[in-house]
């Protein structure tokens, strides 16, 4: 059995991985919610199915991009986790098609709340497969009821 390694962190070396955590998973934040309001002018003439189409061929370019001096230097991923990134490619596609095709027919003020529980959703899936691995903890039930509450306040405040 392999032993696992520690993620390179080269460019970010003396700043705590939380920081740079939380940093990136802004940067995540902003870019979905920037998308999914150009999504929703795009689908006014667009089918939502061509939109997600497009955005998941440019992102895999910038991707690739990215990515090519590791894959280059046969640094790629193993054989095992290409059916699971498989999976998780699938889903995504999925998941972003459905939400671009919904804009198509609710406001983005109605969808993007749903969307905001998006987390919540993946953690109960996390339980689920990673069962003994995860455990619910008083902060994890206070950010869930922090999550529903937002997407439930947000819903009625554009009703």
């Amino acid at each position: 059995m392999r032993a696992e390694r520690e993620p390179r962190r080269a460019s970010f070396a003396r700043v705590p991985a939380v920081a740079v955590g939380v940093v990136l998973a802004v940067a995540s934040t902003s870019s979905f919610a920037m998308t999914g309001f150009i999504a929703s002018r795009l689908v006014e003439t667009t089918p939502g199915i061509v939109v997600a189409f497009y955005e998941a061929l440019f992102g895999l370019v910038l991707v690739a991009t990215v990515n090519a001096r590791f894959i280059a230097a046969g640094r790629g991923v193993s054989r095992s986790a290409l059916p699971w990134i498989g999976i998780g490619g699938l889903a995504l596609g999925a998941g972003t098609a459905f939400f671009y095709t919904a804009l198509g027919h609710i406001p983005f003020s109605v969808a993007a709340p749903v969307i905001g529980a998006v987390p919540l959703v993946s953690y109960g899936f996390i339980l689920l497969l990673l069962r003994g691995r995860e455990r619910l903890t008083p902060r994890v039930l206070l950010g869930a009821t922090m999550v529903v509450t937002g997407v439930i306040v947000i819903r009625i405040v554009n009703a």
